[in-house]
């Protein structure tokens, strides 16, 4: 009998540890892809990881069709359910899984949680901001004052160089709002100067060096197309999840999914 408990208890131990170091093998399959959606949409996963965690998790909803294209943040505090462990922070999802099978899991876990088909998915490591950032000279980001103060700089625009925007990311204050993420403004801002900036070459090297710095699913071919549908459209909305209504509990983070569904469908595809 005793020898009986200690197998299962070793079997637990050595279960745990594969799941803590991230040992969770997912194939395509498995990603919980709802097919009744509207396929002129395109669901894509964005992610910012900092370390183990992920600071930053995005939906990007493009419609091919219209150009509508809607950015959704996700509260990376948000708990989740990944049945293999249980309850965890959104934001600890993604080194949860196996190295082929970390973007896949966190699809999975946004499938779930927000009944979506998000089938690519997009993540970076923000210690190649630097670079990405060089690839178009300077970041021109808006600082306040208390930002300005921890950076050493004045308040308003400011032209901010690579390392300079990798600790812009990496602020913490005591008076940040829980719903913003600078890793969210730097890079929108990045995409935003990279596609307005005129210069061919700067674009070229910003898509080389952006593609060569990141763990993705997504097709080049795809990723062109779907960015001229955004050019071309008119219509483009941002929401952050889950909004305070949506809210069940503070601490931990805990949210009505199927309230966060309901206004995120209405968003992306009426």
């Amino acid at each position: 009998m005793k020898k009986r408990l200690f197998a299962f208890a070793f079997a637990l131990m050595v279960l745990f540890s594969a799941v803590a170091l991230g040992e969770i093998s997912l194939t395509k399959r498995d990603i919980a892809l709802n097919t009744g959606l509207d396929k002129n949409v395109s669901n894509i996963l964005v992610l910012l990881q900092d370390g183990e965690k992920t600071d930053t998790m995005m939906l990007a909803s493009i419609n091919s069709r219209t150009g509508r294209s809607v950015m959704t943040r996700l509260d990376c505090a948000l708990q989740v359910n990944v049945p293999e462990v249980g309850d965890v922070e959104l934001g600890e999802v993604y080194m949860l899984g196996d190295q082929k099978s970390r973007g896949l899991l966190a699809l999975r876990t946004a499938n779930t949680l927000l009944n979506l088909n998000a089938s690519t998915y997009v993540a970076l490591d923000m210690e190649r901001l630097p670079e990405l950032v060089e690839a178009i000279g300077t970041l021109n980001m808006q600082l306040d004052e208390e930002e300005a103060a921890a950076m050493g700089t004045w308040s308003g625009i400011n032209e901010l160089s690579g390392d300079d925007v990798l600790t812009y990311v990496r602020l913490k204050l005591d008076s940040d709002d829980t719903t913003r993420s600078r890793g969210y403004d730097a890079l929108m801002q990045m995409l935003y100067q990279g596609m307005h900036s005129g210069d061919l070459m700067g674009m070229l090297s910003l898509g080389t060096k952006l593609l060569s710095s990141l763990d993705t699913n997504l097709n080049p071919m795809t990723a062109m197309t779907l960015a001229s549908a955004v050019q071309a459209g008119d219509d483009r909305r941002e929401l952050v999840l889950p909004m305070q209504e949506h809210v069940t509990s503070e601490s931990p983070l805990c949210a009505d999914a199927q309230a966060m569904q309901q206004t995120l469908h209405k968003e992306i595809y009426e």
